[in-house]
């Protein structure tokens, strides 16, 4: 999952469908397992769901809600949402059901096991913790409005049969509708049944019901899709075809004969800025093979959620080569409840990050600068993790500690080592390859249903490349050495110096910290003291110095751990700004207090940062335009 969290942050009775075809193991389908969501009869927020087995032999079988899914990398225990779990045999009997932890229950005399049923609730309504679950990997159960399912927390699998196919059918408010990249069966007004080929695919296709807000559009071989959910209906999925439809393109012709998708669909929930407070302020999308979820704020002005979706949706995209085409056999048998993690958390997540970003400068989306700040910002952010970690060894326990903490870094320092193999495999290979046609090559020889073995991949991309690429793997990922990112950065004639870098908000002085700095006053009180400015609020009047007191209007109350919410609603406001929004900043100084008044702009800022180094020789310079041009 990549997900974007602002730096303020601080701290039933049960329904049984008369169909025959959904007939509990029925002749004409013996081998399915049968799974019924209603989204109509909906009770204290919660949904009824019931679950049919194929054939069980033997007398004790376990059912199971995920403790973890692909894509997160943090035990969520999904079970813990899951209520009044009940077992029947064909003559509606109870059969004796223990519940063994919060993900699991054991079913007695199960070869008369005909249904389970049980309710789910919703991550998103504050029960048993559901604030800990990111919103985009949750769910959000609004009666007769929207419903976002991520099937991880509402359909378990039994015992030894997560590879036996599942027909999911889902009864629904007859004015909304299902978006989702599961293959469907049947569909009408009120009534979708889906197809999914096992478990994983359950899993693997969230679905969005919601009124029809949604585009479709052929990309050559491609099929992309849209839905949108705007709590006031502002946003149209229309409006952001264009900006989707470019960056895709510029995708497709990146990845080359890599990209064999045949479709790919984005559900995008946005949510109110009260309502995603409660999750700390986490925004960002969640990866599947085919589709991701993306949730951002419903007032986000269109040009800034247009800019959020190109950075996030590039990067779920991307995971259609890794891991859709190349993934270990921990990936592509995960084990939801007693998970064994893959080491290459470099390339899922790094890889995926790292092309995100080259993607853009190598098809003329962004220019070389913004290029480079790209790599300063990750370049700084990974200094805030543990830097002479092993990143195998990350990988393999990401998620116990110490590695949970560093799980961010799989973004930053995850794409920078991707960098440095680029450079290196480029500058071996006189300019011709990369780390992308590395990725090209394992796609051909693996692709979505042959996994790699996990301890054999680095030597296989060794083989592949290049020696001065295996002492990289051994010294700076397996290994514990920081990497001198200078050495790379010198190969492709680029240095550090004064970059005029653009920044987030109004609200930063550099590319990654805020204007002010809380500290206390001569009286002891804590308050926001201005140390550095930005072009927009440096042009409004605001000096370094000055208190500041409030943001468009709104006074920052004191600093207290009860206020925090207030303050970071506050803050959180400037980020939903585009460049003509009109706003005000008031401050304290000299006992004065004075309100400025402005338009946003592009604020940025004058910074030691990544840039073209004037004394490169012509063979860097050269390296250095295959590495992002070629």
């Amino acid at each position: 999952m990549n997900s974007i969290q602002y730096f303020l942050s601080l701290t039933v009775s049960v329904l049984f469908f008369s169909c025959s075809a959904l007939k509990n193991n029925s002749i004409n389908e013996p081998s399915k397992i049968l799974a019924n969501i209603d989204l109509i009869d909906i009770k204290d927020d919660k949904v009824q769901i019931s679950v049919s087995p194929s054939r069980v032999e033997n007398d004790e079988i376990i059912f199971y809600i995920p403790q973890i899914v692909p894509g997160t990398y943090e035990y969520s225990n999904f079970g813990r949402f899951i209520e009044n779990l009940k077992a029947f045999d064909k003559k509606g009997n109870l059969l004796p059901v223990e519940s063994l932890d919060k993900n699991s229950w054991r079913i007695y005399k199960a070869k008369k096991l005909s249904k389970l049923t049980y309710m789910a609730n919703d991550t998103f309504d504050g029960s048993d913790g559901g604030n800990e679950i990111y919103p985009m990997g949750g769910t959000n159960f609004k009666e007769n409005d929207t419903f976002l399912l991520n099937l991880h927390s509402m359909i378990g699998y039994f015992e030894g049969m997560k590879e036996i196919p599942y027909n999911l059918s889902i009864v629904s408010p007859k004015k909304l509708k299902s978006f989702t990249s599961l293959p469907s069966i049947s569909k009408s007004d009120s009534l979708d049944i889906f197809l999914a080929k096992r478990y994983f695919h359950i899993i693997d296709n969230p679905i969005l019901y919601s009124e029809p807000n949604a585009i479709s559009f052929d990309l050559e071989n491609i099929k992309v899709g849209m839905a949108v959910y705007s709590p006031s209906g502002i946003h149209k999925a229309e409006e952001y075809q264009p900006a989707i439809e470019e960056m895709m393109i510029a995708q497709k012709n990146f990845l080359g004969e890599a990209n064999n998708t045949a479709s790919y669909d984005i559900l995008l929930h946005l949510m109110d800025m009260e309502d995603l407070q409660y999750f700390g302020g986490v925004m960002g999308a969640l990866e599947h093979h085919t589709s991701t979820t993306v949730v951002f704020v419903d007032q986000m002005k269109p040009q800034e959620l247009t800019k959020s979706l190109i950075d996030v949706v590039s990067h779920e995209f991307f995971h259609t080569l890794t891991p859709l085409n190349i993934h270990s056999e921990e990936i592509h048998n995960f084990e939801y409840n007693t998970p064994l993690m893959s080491k290459h958390l470099w390339m899922y997540e790094g890889t995926t990050e790292y092309f995100a970003n080259l993607f853009q400068i190598n098809q003329g989306l962004i220019d070389e600068q913004n290029f480079y700040n790209r790599i300063l910002e990750k370049l700084n952010y990974s200094k805030r993790y543990d830097d002479s970690m092993s990143f195998t060894e990350m990988s393999a326990g990401i998620v116990d500690e110490p590695f949970q903490t560093n799980y961010g870094n799989v973004y930053q320092k995850g794409a920078l080592i991707n960098m440095c193999l680029d450079i290196i495999i480029r500058e071996q290979s006189g300019g011709e390859r990369g780390i992308l046609w590395v990725m090209q090559n394992l796609a051909k020889r693996y692709g979505t249903e042959k996994p790699f073995k996990d301890d054999e991949l680095i030597d296989e991309i060794i083989t592949m490349t290049y020696p001065e690429v295996g002492l990289f793997f051994k010294t700076h990922v397996e290994g514990t050495k920081p990497i001198d990112y200078m050495e790379y950065f010198n190969k492709v004639g680029l240095t550090i110096g004064d970059a005029n870098v653009p920044l987030r908000s109004i609200l930063f002085k550099d590319d990654q910290n805020p204007f002010f700095t809380p500290k206390p006053n001569d009286d002891g009180n804590v308050m926001y003291f201005v140390d550095g400015l930005n072009t927009t609020i440096k042009n409004m009047g605001v000096k370094k110095g000055d208190i500041f007191l409030g943001l468009d209007g709104k006074m920052i109350p004191e600093i207290k751990q009860e206020n925090i919410n207030e303050i970071n609603a506050i803050f959180t406001s400037s980020f939903m700004w585009d460049n003509q929004t009109e706003f005000s900043i008031t401050i304290k100084r000299d006992g004065e207090i004075m309100t400025f008044n402005g338009i946003t702009g592009s604020p940025s800022a004058i910074v030691s940062g990544v840039i073209n180094d004037p004394n490169a020789t012509q063979k860097a310079i050269s390296l250095r335009n295959s590495w992002m041009k070629n």
